[in-house]
């Protein structure tokens, strides 16, 4: 028997919308926002970053021609590059006056090729006094064209794109593919789970709290900011990563105690993360914490896996043959240090740290769609995180008449329904063992008839209650606009059962959880 539900996703993601599959109508689409772009895991199996950007404000960004930007005496534009030459030290640029807007968040990127060890300055005006200043637009350079990606946010000085050398000695570098875009960053995430080695072909929306990537410099490890002990060697572009280009970092460790890792400030209970290749079998140390042998040994799968490990002191951030580890050639991508107590999504950085901002999902339905006398509200969801709450609700916009499925920090999920903020029916099922895989859920609503399935099986029952009533929004919050839900959704439905009978409600409901 197959019932059409009112709300089905992932289904499609737009500027600014989750779109349902609610038939010849757009009132059952989701209001999506997030005020930066995110990366998430595509099709492919790749990270990517994902967002909306506005124009390109750069001109021949190219350089296939002689224009459009002002050459200072020791620039030129030839081969379709920008070749900046200092001799005997002072300061050379190429630049391009461009619009930008005060507050507004922009994104550079570009290619760059210079000698190893020396170092350019992104700015956003001459006089250097703009957003993006010497702490995030210093690019040191490896020997090999590498590419740049910085995130700033405008001020009132700034008017252009700048890119300079001002230092000591004879030097040279070349410059390409400039971009500058303003971040839109609202598109929602269709996620794609790795599992086994294989991409699960069915993605789920994701959904994370704000998060910033306290660690400078994520993929380039040739950075000061990483200090090594037994100096093991570093060869960075070395192989593909998890974004699949060529911009992994090989280490390769001589011997045991060997350390690469970050001397950064940061909190006990802070999540450390990041992506590592090595022989399979074979264990690596990793972590936060007081000192270079700080964190655990992890066991490698020959594949790229990503390891995670809660700070346990507050100096550093470490990757190494510590603890006795047999790893001695890895290769290392992606690493982020985050002020939260679970691992959330990549944040790329280049120079400074950067944040993602949170993202809300709400605002579906009216008061036409859903039915208040009888119905199931259904989702597959995968919590962010054990032990914390999240929530979704389907109720009038307030939490005062809802039906609500939410986790809660003790490790439980609860279910309930309010009518005129007056409990009729409270389930607290605490037979999840790991809220952060998917669990099928479905909550049935119906007065004096409220039932809680989970993964196939009913697990609760309360045979006296009233419904709520003016339903009119279907969120990822606890129908207040508090407690968003965080985490992963492969599947939201909301039934209209007040045609069905007892039997037919239990077949669809046997169905849809297992």
């Amino acid at each position: 028997m197959d019932i059409p539900s009112l709300f089905m996703i992932p289904s499609a993601v737009s500027s600014g919308k989750v779109h349902s599959v609610f038939p010849n109508s757009t009132d059952a689409d989701f209001d999506f926002n997030r005020d930066s772009d995110a990366t998430r895991v595509n099709s492919e199996g790749l990270i990517e970053r994902v967002g909306y950007f506005g124009s390109e404000l750069v001109t021949n960004g190219g350089f296939d021609t002689d224009s459009n930007w002002t050459k200072t005496s020791g620039a030129e534009i030839s081969n379709g590059r920008a070749k900046i030459i200092v001799t005997g030290g002072g300061y050379q640029s190429v630049a391009q006056s461009i619009s930008l807007s005060n507050t507004k968040k922009y994104r550079v990127t570009a290619v760059v090729n210079g000698t190893s060890g020396k170092a350019v300055t992104f700015v956003d005006n001459s006089a250097n006094n703009g957003g993006l200043t010497t702490s995030n637009g210093v690019i040191t350079f490896n020997g090999q064209d590498q590419n740049v990606d910085i995130t700033w946010t405008a001020n009132s000085n700034s008017f252009e794109i700048e890119i300079i050398r001002n230092g000591s000695g004879d030097f040279s570098f070349t410059v390409d593919n400039v971009s500058v875009k303003e971040v839109i960053g609202d598109r929602a995430r269709l996620n794609y789970e790795i599992e086994g080695g294989l991409v699960n072909t069915k993605p789920s929306l994701l959904l994370e709290p704000q998060s910033t990537n306290l660690l400078p410099y994520s993929e380039d490890f040739t950075q000061s900011n990483w200090i090594n002990i037994g100096s093991p060697t570093i060869t960075p572009n070395y192989g593909i990563s998890p974004d699949g280009t060529l911009n992994s970092t090989r280490v390769q460790f001589a011997s045991s105690s060997n350390s690469l890792y970050d001397a950064i400030s940061h909190t006990i209970g802070d999540t450390a993360s990041i992506y590592v290749k090595g022989a399979s079998g074979e264990t690596i140390q990793f972590g936060a914490g007081a000192n270079v042998a700080a964190g655990q040994l992890f066991t490698l799968n020959g594949e790229w896996q990503r390891i995670e490990f809660q700070s346990n002191g507050t100096s550093v951030f470490c990757i190494g043959t510590f603890q006795s580890a047999t790893a001695r050639n890895i290769e290392v991508f992606a690493a982020q240090l985050e002020a939260l107590s679970y691992a959330t999504s990549y944040i790329p950085t280049n120079g400074s740290s950067q944040t993602r901002a949170a993202e809300t999902c709400n605002g579906a339905g009216t008061s036409s769609i859903f039915e208040d006398t009888d119905g199931i509200l259904y989702c597959e969801i995968a919590n962010i995180a054990n032990n914390v709450t999240h929530s979704l609700a389907l109720s009038d916009g307030s939490n005062a008449n809802v039906v609500f499925i939410g986790y809660n920090p003790l490790g439980r999920l609860d279910a309930n329904v309010r009518r005129s903020s007056a409990f009729q029916a409270v389930f607290n099922y605490t037979g999840v063992s790991d809220s952060t895989v998917f669990n099928k859920i479905a909550f049935r609503f119906q007065a004096n008839n409220f039932q809680l399935w989970v993964n196939g099986s009913q697990v609760a029952t309360d045979t006296s209650g009233l419904v709520p009533f003016g339903l009119t929004e279907l969120a990822f919050d606890d129908g207040s606009g508090s407690n968003p839900f965080y985490g992963k959704i492969r599947d939201i439905r909301v039934y209209n059962t007040k045609e069905m009978t007892d039997s037919e409600v239990d077949i669809l409901l046997t169905k849809i959880t297992s």
